[in-house]
């Protein structure tokens, strides 16, 4: 599966609109390092990244995170 199939499966998972996930593509393709996560995402850890994005409670404590806004930040650029 491209990238691009992960990301429109991870985005629609959690009810994002096109705009969010044209960034995320955008993104990936600006960064190999993001590319090459996203290329080896299996469907366990699409279905976990899922699970975890449904708990609002449970993503707001990791996207408060250090590495998370770092991650946000290069995503950003």
């Amino acid at each position: 599966m491209c990238s691009n199939e992960k990301i429109d499966r991870l985005i629609k998972s959690v009810g994002a609109d096109d705009s969010a996930t044209a960034q995320l593509r955008k993104a990936a393709q600006g960064n190999d390092a993001v590319a090459r996560a996203l290329e080896n995402l299996t469907d366990k850890d699409i279905a976990k990244i899922t699970s975890l994005l449904g708990d609002k409670e449970a993503t707001a404590r990791i996207m408060s995170t250090p590495k998370a806004q770092a991650l946000l930040r290069m995503l950003k650029k």
